[in-house]
């Protein structure tokens, strides 16, 4: 009965302690150019991200310019929820940066 719980506990301890899915996207800007944060949006996502409730568009959120960064991540809360509904529900989140200037 220890070495069930023990093997939990460490299955537990390594999916806490691994790293969220981040991708980073930069339009017309270097890598290490210095951004300002414009919008959050939260993406709804189901099935594992496999069907999406709507895409929106950058030019949404970044008007007016060409040089854009867009960082899309899954947050703790959200692999959280992911985690609660077994993949039915995945959310994540979309950052838009434009160039500081």
């Amino acid at each position: 009965m220890k070495k069930v719980f023990l093997g939990t506990m460490f299955v537990c301890a390594t999916m806490m302690l691994s790293s969220c899915y981040v991708q980073e996207v930069n339009v017309g800007m270097a890598e290490y150019d210095q951004a300002i944060q414009v919008a959050k949006v939260k993406n709804h996502q189901f099935i594992y991200g496999l069907a999406e409730k709507k895409t929106d568009k950058a030019e949404n959120y970044v008007q007016d310019t060409k040089h854009f960064r867009m960082k899309t991540m899954q947050t703790f809360w959200d692999g959280f929820l992911a985690g609660i509904t077994c993949g039915i529900y995945t959310p994540s989140t979309t950052y838009y940066y434009k160039p500081a200037k």
